[in-house]
């Protein structure tokens, strides 16, 4: 006979292998007796404020949470539409109303997509069923204690970050006297510095770039292009008389639809104003690009690098390939940013001062690029250490 462990550990399999997905806390979805799986959402108030809900049926877990999504994404759009009964609504319908209706329209996809994998796993799982001002600053402290546990500094300050706007914004709609964010202790998130080819390295990628006639690294490796830049070059952006390559545009990957996990390819604007950018072109690239150009009949309008099912290259299969072709070279920990720190890294041991290099990075100020690039390579220290000279006599070997 079957113990009741047994039972819900078959149970919890069953429910698995039907929806993919285990529903969590505060989601709204159930798995009723018959089978199917209900979501439940807030689709207006009775006359007595009391909330009047709606309702949406599936075969599978995954299948209700994704029409789940789209319902309350176009619901929340709607000017009028606040879902929520002061002091009684829960974090989780807060977060999907402020994140849908006063996130989403106003940022990138990818930025979106971030924010909603924070709260789907981080957030509403611990918290996403409480209702929003019966939490407390000791619970926000415990939340964050909890996940530095498990998660790296750098990405807990972005959940905090999320979870300080998500407070702030209830706190201006009148649903909070006051956020519940307040004096959050966070461990210190430390910079670290990029990982940075040496010279010797850098020769030896540079020798089998050429080897493979490969190259769009070489633009990354001395242009300081993002890959998602480098992606979405056409040729009408590469001005050979002037020597110069203009970047207008930027290949993104982002959520196909509501399903944060399937995304697409969309030529798009760079990471920001100040990445729209013209960079003097280095004669050598020229002239590797001109009869690139030559041998391709290239048009205006087509893509420098072409992917194999798409019209530009894919970042994911730029990434992959520097990482094979690295792997091979017996080079560690060398993706396709790593090409850009070395680039701004050569720039400054050649003396090239940060208000350039920042322009050249498209940085929207040359703060980001010192605290960035405030590092020295071990070259460039044992290149310094040299320039201190003894003073006395018996240290130097000369007789006085």
């Amino acid at each position: 006979m079957l113990s009741g462990k047994d039972i819900l550990s078959r149970q919890i399999s069953r429910l698995c292998k039907e929806g993919g997905t285990m529903p969590r806390k505060g989601e709204n979805i159930y798995h009723r007796k018959d089978g199917r799986w209900e979501g439940r959402y807030i689709k207006g108030r009775k006359p007595d404020g009391r909330p009047r809900f709606g309702f949406i049926y599936g075969k599978q877990y995954s299948e209700v949470k994704k029409r789940l999504i789209v319902i309350k994404s176009e619901l929340y759009r709607k000017p009028d539409c606040l879902p929520i009964a002061y002091g009684s609504i829960k974090l989780c319908d807060w977060a999907d109303y402020w994140l849908e209706a006063e996130i989403r329209p106003h940022v990138r996809p990818e930025t979106y997509a971030g924010y909603r994998r924070n709260l789907d796993n981080h957030i509403c799982p611990h918290m996403g069923g409480m209702a929003i001002a019966d939490i407390t600053p000791l619970q926000v402290q415990h939340l964050a204690d909890s996940l530095s546990k498990t998660l790296a500094p750098s990405t807990l300050h972005g959940i905090c970050r999320l979870l300080k706007s998500m407070f702030g914004a209830a706190a201006e709609k009148g649903l909070l006297r006051c956020t519940p964010y307040q004096n959050i202790r966070l461990p210190k998130s430390r910079c670290k510095s990029p990982r940075v080819l040496t010279q010797t390295e850098q020769r030896k990628l540079e020798e089998e770039i050429f080897s493979n006639n490969e190259p769009e690294y070489l633009l990354c490796l001395y242009m300081g292009l993002r890959v998602g830049e480098l992606c979405a070059l056409r040729w009408e952006d590469v001005d050979f008389e002037n020597g110069i390559l203009h970047i207008r545009h930027a290949v993104h990957r982002v959520p196909l639809g509501t399903e944060i996990s399937s995304t697409k390819l969309v030529l798009g604007v760079p990471k920001s104003e100040f990445s729209v950018r013209d960079i003097p072109l280095p004669a050598f690239l020229s002239a590797i690009l001109t009869e690139k150009k030559i041998a391709e009949n290239g048009a205006p309008k087509d893509f420098l690098f072409k992917g194999t099912k798409t019209e530009c290259r894919d970042p994911r299969t730029m990434q992959q390939k520097i990482a094979r072709l690295c792997k091979n070279l017996d080079l560690i920990g060398v993706h396709m940013h790593t090409l850009r720190h070395t680039f701004a890294t050569r720039c400054l041991e050649n003396g090239i001062q940060y208000e350039v290099l920042s322009e050249f990075l498209g940085h929207s100020s040359p703060q980001i690029t010192l605290r960035h690039y405030a590092h020295c390579t071990p070259e460039t220290k044992r290149l310094n250490i040299e320039r201190i000279t003894p003073v006395s006599a018996h240290l130097t070997g000369k007789k006085g």
